[in-house]
Formats: C-alpha cells, sequence, structure tokens
C-alpha cells in the first residue's frame, strides 16, 4: 500500500518515495498545449504547489519520474529552462515584498550558475529571463505559485494591501515585454485579484479558471477515489468498523462537493488525506485556514446568511476581483467557502447557483457566521444546544425551541446587536441550519415570499418573522398569501409559524403556531 501523501508537494519526492500520487497527466498534457501564457485560481490545499513541482520536473525534461504515467510517451522530454516563483517561501510579512523577490530570483540566478548584475528586482526579472535563454539557447519557462498570496495576506492592511499590489503590477509586466524569450508561463492562486489590479499590463494571460474541460485537474473525483484509494479505504472501514459502502456515502457527504462546472465534483485532497490518515470524520481543510475576514465582511455588508444557499449568480459574479472593493461573494467562491452546486453554460452570461460544497465547509463556516453574530467563539457553539433545538421541532415542543432560540438572541452583546428583521431572520436560519436539518429562506411564490420554509421527515414549517405586530398578524399573512398550497402534494402535515421578534429585548416577543391551512 502506497503511503499518503499528507503534506508532500515534491513531486520528486512523491514518485520516488512510493507516495501515492493520482495521475492527472492527461490534464496536464492539454494545459500545456492549451496557451503559452496561461492563468488559474483554486482555493489553499488543492494541489496547486504540486501542479508547479510536476510541470518544473516535466519542463526540465525528466522523463523517468512519469515513468507508467499518462503522459510518458506523449512528449518529447525536452529540457528548458524553468524559473518558479514560490510566493509560499516569502517573508514579505516582516520584510519588503520588493527584496523577497529579488532574493527568490538571485536564488534562481545561482542554480544555473549565472550572476546578476542588476539590483531591481523588476530589471533582475528581465535580466535571469535572457540570460537564460541565450546560455541554453532555449526559450525559458516561467511558473508562478500562489501570485497573490502578498495580497491576500494583506487585505486588512490597506496601505501594505496597495504597496505589494504596486509591487507585483510592476513585476508581473516584464512577462509581456520578455515574450520573444518565454516558452510558457502558468500562475496560480487562489483569488483573481490580479486580473484587475497587477495584471492590467499582462492582457495575454488565458485565465482556464472555469475552463469546463480542466475543471477535474485539481482535487479527486469519485472514480478517482475509489480506484487510488481502495487500500485506505478498506483500511478505514476496518478501523471504524463500518461497511465500505457506508463509509463510501458518509465521505461524499463529508468531502465531496467542489466544483467549478457545476457537474464533476470533486474532493479537496487535504481533506481526504488527513481523513485516511487519522480514520476519524474532521474539519480538516477548514481548519488550515479561518474565514474571520469573510465572515467580518458578510456582516458589515449585511448580507442576510440565508442568501449563501443556493445563490444566483454568473460568471462575472463569481469572477470579480478589486481588492480595493472586495465582493463578498466573489471571494468566498474564489477561496472555496462557496462552489458551483448548477450551471446553465448555454445562457448569456451562463448563469449560475452556488452553495456550500459539503458539511465539512456548511457546518465549520456557519459556526464562524454565528459567532461573528453573537458572543459565542466557534468552539463554543455546543452540539448540545443544536441537538436540543433539533429534538424539539422533531418532537414539535415549541416552548422549548423558542426558549433556545431566545438565549441564542439574548448572548448577543448590545454593541454588535441589529434591530433589523433580517438579521433575526439571518441568525435563526444560521442556527437551524447548523442542526443539518433541510431549511430555505426567501422561498419566492406566485404570491409573494415565504420568509423561512422547515422541512422533517413528517411535516412542513412556514415561517413569517415581524419585528412589529403580532404573531396572529403574522399567522393572517401566511394563510392570505396561499402559501400553504405549494406544499399541498408533498404527503406532510403542513404547519404555520408566526414569530415576532423584540428588538428592544433582544429575542423573541411571541409567536404562535396554527396545523393545517
Amino acid at each position: 500500500m502506497k503511503k499518503l501523501p499528507l503534506g508532500v508537494q515534491d513531486f520528486k519526492k512523491i514518485i520516488e518515495g512510493n507516495y501515492l500520487y493520482v495521475d492527472k497527466t492527461a490534464f496536464i498534457y492539454q494545459l500545456i498545449n492549451s496557451a503559452s501564457y496561461l492563468f488559474m485560481s483554486r482555493p489553499r490545499r488543492f494541489g496547486k504547489s504540486l501542479l508547479i513541482s510536476i510541470l518544473q520536473e516535466l519542463f526540465r525534461g525528466h522523463k523517468a519520474l512519469f515513468a507508467g504515467l499518462w503522459i510518458e510517451d506523449k512528449l518529447a522530454w525536452e529540457a528548458y529552462p524553468t524559473i518558479v516563483i514560490d510566493f509560499n517561501t516569502m517573508s514579505y510579512k516582516e520584510k519588503p515584498l520588493i527584496d523577497e523577490l529579488s532574493k527568490q530570483l538571485l536564488l534562481q540566478a545561482k542554480e544555473y550558475e549565472i550572476t546578476l548584475k542588476e539590483d531591481n528586482y523588476k530589471h533582475q526579472f528581465t535580466e535571469l529571463i535572457r540570460s537564460l535563454s541565450k546560455k541554453y539557447k532555449k526559450r525559458v519557462v516561467v511558473l508562478v505559485d500562489e501570485y497573490d498570496k502578498a495580497l491576500t495576506d494583506m487585505l486588512e492592511l490597506p496601505d501594505r494591501l496597495d504597496e505589494n499590489r504596486r509591487t507585483l503590477k510592476n513585476f508581473y509586466s516584464t512577462i509581456k515585454s520578455e515574450d520573444p524569450y518565454l516558452h510558457f508561463v502558468l500562475l496560480t492562486g487562489v483569488s483573481k485579484f490580479g486580473k484587475i489590479s497587477i495584471f492590467s499590463d499582462l492582457n495575454n494571460l488565458l485565465d482556464l479558471t472555469l475552463d469546463q474541460s480542466l475543471t477535474c485537474l485539481f482535487g479527486y473525483t469519485q472514480q478517482e477515489l475509489e480506484h487510488y484509494f481502495m487500500p485506505h479505504l478498506e483500511q478505514a472501514s476496518k478501523r471504524l468498523a463500518t461497511p465500505l459502502p457506508d463509509l463510501l456515502e458518509t465521505i461524499k457527504y463529508w468531502y465531496n462537493g467542489y466544483s467549478w462546472d457545476g457537474k464533476n465534483t470533486l474532493y479537496n485532497p487535504f481533506s481526504i488525506l488527513s481523513f485516511f490518515y487519522h480514520a476519524r470524520f474532521s474539519n480538516y481543510w477548514f481548519d488550515t485556514g479561518t474565514p474571520t475576514f469573510l465572515t467580518k465582511l458578510l456582516k458589515e455588508r449585511k448580507t442576510p446568511s440565508y442568501q449563501l444557499d443556493n445563490l444566483l449568480s454568473d460568471e462575472m459574479g463569481v469572477s470579480y476581483a478589486d481588492p480595493e472593493r472586495i465582493d463578498a461573494i466573489s471571494l468566498l467562491f474564489q477561496t472555496g467557502y462557496l462552489t458551483i452546486k448548477e450551471a446553465d453554460w448555454r445562457a448569456a452570461p451562463p448563469a449560475l447557483t452556488l452553495s456550500y460544497p459539503n458539511f465539512e465547509v456548511k457546518e465549520s463556516f456557519l459556526k464562524y457566521l454565528l459567532a461573528e453574530y453573537t458572543n459565542f467563539r466557534p468552539n463554543e457553539i455546543s452540539t448540545d444546544i443544536l441537538a436540543r433545538i433539533k429534538k424539539a421541532i422533531l418532537g414539535q415542543d415549541w416552548e422549548d425551541f423558542f426558549d433556545v432560540l431566545h438565549a441564542v438572541f439574548a448572548s448577543v452583546p448590545y454593541q454588535i446587536f441589529k434591530t433589523e428583521e433580517a438579521y433575526f431572520h439571518s441568525l435563526t436560519h444560521v442556527v437551524l441550519k447548523l442542526t443539518d436539518m433541510v431549511v430555505f429562506s426567501e422561498v419566492v411564490t406566485n404570491r409573494g415570499r415565504m420568509d423561512m420554509v422547515l422541512s422533517t421527515p413528517t411535516h412542513i414549517y412556514i415561517f413569517e418573522f415581524k419585528t412589529k405586530g403580532t404573531a396572529g398578524e403574522a399567522l393572517a399573512q401566511i394563510i392570505q398569501q396561499g402559501y400553504a398550497e405549494r406544499f399541498a402534494t408533498e404527503g406532510k402535515e403542513i404547519a404555520l409559524v408566526g414569530v415576532v421578534f423584540d428588538s428592544e429585548n433582544k429575542g423573541v416577543k411571541e409567536w404562535e403556531i396554527k396545523m393545517g391551512k
């Protein structure tokens, strides 16, 4: 059984160390033959650094490392001088970015026994490209890993962000002017900030982020999981005392669901490798980086939490990338907290439906979102509280349900409390989603819009929320609009729930429930 390459991003080490490698070289062949100047973004821990390592070995002509892989007999294996710029290894938080870029270029020059005479990072880049091309009589390959990291790490430091943006814009402008000396260029990263803020001079980049033919280049498909990881699946099945079919379903529920075309769904490699290593379900990918900046942004922009479920967008909506005017939804997609669930690529522009990719991301993100709305820390959001809420709903113990909900509202500090109905609605939606129950908000009908619908195995609950008036008036609105008619053929008992929130005292003022139409 091959070893799990958890944390191993060096292709040579994977092959020579008998680590498991999921063969993506058919996609890589397509990638390197698509154009000369490419850009591709994916969330963290999706294999971008490994791709850069693979391409480095490929363009240096190291055919032996690719023995037995799809691409082995597809190339002439001609060697090219290759420059790799890796922002993961830079200390730009403590030192000026220009110094770190210069340091990387000097190290690359030393590897090829070239002495750079220039002392400016941009001029050093030009000198290195031309010197390599002259020395080897070949065009040069440039690979950039995490091109935007010096931006995304500075989103909460506007001055540093602007300084780094100007530095990178100046640095990357070199690439276009050196076209006669370049064979292939690939830049990878998480965000698309470069498209607006630093790539304006580099307008010949082909963006393959949403290219449908390359959607499975990163991550693992279900077929790949079951083919390459079968020994590890069987081992996990024994360790967890779970039949293999049941284990596969649970793994899929927890970790599958990332998609860039609305058709093919993928696993994040880090979550899968971590699961097999530890043989337990946990939030592995999510814990490698917290979304505090994003949850604060959602709160500041007053974006209701329920809008993140089945959110309608388009290609421009998920590609927007101005670091000076950050769009929360596009950044949530680019960083992996939202993904494409459905896509109509025939529409103009293509119509996309976004949602959480899987249980790991949904549960963890909602906890951070709830923490932003309340006085809880994410790790303080008790499973007992959520279980009590779910038990109250399934047992139709509405007294207990609203007691717990009232307690959640009461925990919110006055300085962050909002009095709008949308605030109460958002908080209620997050709490119910965390119970893993089926809940939808702002459900549109031909006669209006339902505030919230909760579905259990036996009942459909239609909620109407208010901050003024009475619970009876809320119920009357549900009845007058005929909201229950939409669910008449569901085969479940329908219940109408009117709720009035108390803005002054932070809680549930009154509620009323009516069974049937």
